[in-house]
């Protein structure tokens, strides 16, 4: 990465953007505090942009800061969509928003492929589960659905026998305390997370007295969600192509091309 590009500026909610800080921290990117040169880019959402937001643009263009917008998709495009290098509607998943940016910094690693893919959004399915971070189930199910994806049948594995063994030896502890720190990651979920999350993501799967499902139930919840997302994620070689025709020095007379529409 840029040494001299190695600060980003977030325009996001405070919770967003301590999210995003974290995950540009761990890839030894700082958070600016104002718009000036040696900043990266520019990752803002669109109701919070400074009045006139014209005015923010113009000066994105003249430091050669890219604009990333985050946006409503039923609103009204305005002048400064068409200023913003990308434009991502919502809903969408900030880590993939920030893993498409890092691309452009010069990260050639692209997390992993198809399962780093579906480890990252695992753990955002995680997030909105409320399953913290700290516990081992947290590594277990978002290393567990990243197993899951790489197999043909994945619905025929059996856990005990196969895939806590896995995750044990990635993890260097044993298949029964694989079991007990899921079911821990569960019982976590089910005090913590709203019932509308829960129906969301379970239904009425639930087999046990208590509407707590197995961790089993559980592991194929989180991995048939993420699986429904994988269309809306456009990849990662069509994602640089359209960066390099934005980047490319020689063409872009006016600093950025025309916002793109990327759905997350």
């Amino acid at each position: 990465m840029n040494e001299q590009k190695s600060r980003a500026l977030l325009l996001l909610r405070p919770q967003e953007r301590a999210r995003a800080a974290a995950y540009l921290a761990g890839r030894g990117m700082a958070v600016g505090d104002k718009l000036e040169p040696g900043i990266g880019f520019l990752l803002a959402e669109e109701e919070l942009l400074p009045r006139p937001a014209e005015e923010l643009a113009r000066r994105c263009r003249t430091l050669n800061v890219p604009l990333f917008l985050l946006a409503e998709r039923d609103g009204a495009p305005s002048e400064v969509h068409d200023a913003a290098a990308f434009v991502f509607y919502k809903p969408l998943v900030l880590e993939l928003v920030l893993r498409r940016i890092a691309l452009l910094l010069g990260e050639n690693d692209d997390e992993g492929g198809r399962q780093g893919w579906f480890v990252l959004q695992a753990q955002c399915s995680l997030d909105a589960l409320n399953v913290p971070r700290h516990l081992l189930a947290f590594r277990y199910f978002s290393d567990g659905v990243g197993l899951l994806s790489e197999m043909p049948y994945p619905s025929r594995i059996k856990l005990m026998q196969q895939l806590y063994p896995a995750l044990s030896e990635r993890h260097h502890s044993s298949p029964v305390m694989v079991d007990r720190a899921m079911r821990h990651g569960v019982e976590s979920c089910w005090r913590l997370a709203g019932k509308a999350v829960q129906r969301q993501y379970f239904g009425y799967s639930a087999q046990d007295k208590q509407g707590m499902p197995t961790n089993g139930e559980f592991l194929f919840a989180v991995y048939e969600h993420v699986k429904l997302l994988l269309p809306y994620d456009r990849g990662r070689d069509a994602f640089l192509r359209e960066l390099r025709l934005i980047n490319d020095r020689d063409n872009a007379a006016n600093g950025c091309q025309s916002a793109q529409d990327l759905v997350y």
